[in-house]
């Protein structure tokens, strides 16, 4: 890997793009792992999928983070959108997969329903 901090050529600057959008890469899936890991841990806890709260201080630390690094806090609010909509995605999935509950319409009063679909689900996205 390269340590310049600035490439003095074009393959120079490709091929640092690339070392860095490979990093990237690996750190979501270390991400994504991790997320997998706390559905577990949000269904032990009967959770639900989404915490809008969580959610907002998230985006809020993403937003001061990129302001104070230089980058624009829109670019990473947006990526960061995208990236707890995948992980809300992936944990209903997991959950709808593991089938230990009973579908919607046969689940008890207490199971907490998502607010945006309805469905039950116990596990949390704000990973």
């Amino acid at each position: 890997m390269s340590t310049s901090p600035n490439p003095t050529t074009v393959p120079e600057a490709r091929a640092r793009i690339d070392e860095i959008n490979e990093r990237v890469v690996e750190l979501l899936a270390e991400r994504q792992a991790i997320v997998d890991a706390l559905c577990e841990l949000k269904a032990d806890a009967d959770r639900t999928v989404r915490d809008p709260e969580r959610e907002a201080e998230l985006l809020a630390h993403v937003r001061a983070v990129a302001d104070e690094a230089g980058l624009p806090p829109t670019l990473a609010e947006t990526l960061f959108e995208e990236i707890l909509a995948h992980s809300v995605e992936r944990q209903r999935r997991q959950r709808a997969d593991g089938a230990a509950e009973p579908p919607a319409e046969e689940s008890s009063a207490e199971e907490p329903a998502d607010k945006a679909t309805g469905a039950v689900s116990t596990c949390g996205a704000q990973a």
